[in-house]
């Protein structure tokens, strides 16, 4: 599928599943699943495009970056809330990790590595020993990303070392049913963060209606 069908999907099954307890956690939590939606196809970069990669590091940063700004811009004590949950002693290792195992996959041919349940444990372990309450939002969106393209004709080694690869051949990466995906997703994604949003500040959901998100 492509990276927004990937991205819409994998934040609206984060949302669906979990639910935030305030702002910081679901600022937060979209910013973990938007990234594990899409971290995967980082090997895409073994592929024919390298471009492909470079906008999945792009967009990474980018949220990480918008994170910040919001923090900083409409003071949400996100920083402060980070500083509560964790410490540098165990934040760079698990940082460093993090980054290291992406190498790698980036490396690895497509569909294989980074398509699998052993990157998706190693990974997800990462973030949970970084900042645990974001782990089930990145482990889910991660996991979205491995069903949706096991519908493809391309195999996923998803028990990777071992190389059988594994897809149901039911549709393309560019039909029906990934622009399907992509609108089902973006509408489940929107009501949910409504959703959250009236329940963190107690509003009824009419006041989300319209263009007030």
């Amino acid at each position: 599928m492509l990276g927004k069908t990937h991205m819409a999907v994998g934040t609206a099954a984060g949302l669906l599943i979990m639910q935030p307890q305030n702002i910081t956690e679901l600022i937060l939590g979209t910013g973990a699943a938007m990234i594990g939606s899409v971290i995967s196809d980082i090997d895409i970069g073994t592929s024919d495009s390298h471009k492909e990669a470079d906008k999945i590091i792009g967009f990474t940063v980018f949220t990480l970056i918008a994170i910040i700004l919001m923090d900083s811009v409409w003071h949400l004590g996100i920083w402060q809330r980070l500083l509560n949950y964790t410490s540098i002693r165990q934040t760079a290792p698990s940082v460093a990790a993090f980054f290291v195992i992406c190498a790698i996959g980036k490396e690895q041919p497509h569909r294989s590595f980074m398509h699998s349940f052993l990157a998706c444990g190693m990974l997800t372990g990462c973030v949970a020993v970084f900042l645990p309450l974001l782990a089930p939002y990145f482990g889910i969106a991660f996991l979205s990303h491995l069903a949706i393209d096991v519908l493809n004709k391309k195999g996923e080694r998803l028990l990777f070392p071992f190389r059988k690869g594994f897809q149901l051949g039911l549709c393309s990466s560019k039909g029906t049913v990934n622009r399907l995906m992509f609108r089902i997703g973006i509408l489940v994604t929107i009501g949910c963060i409504a959703f959250h949003l009236s329940e963190i500040y107690h509003l009824p959901l009419i006041y989300f209606s319209g263009l007030q998100l």
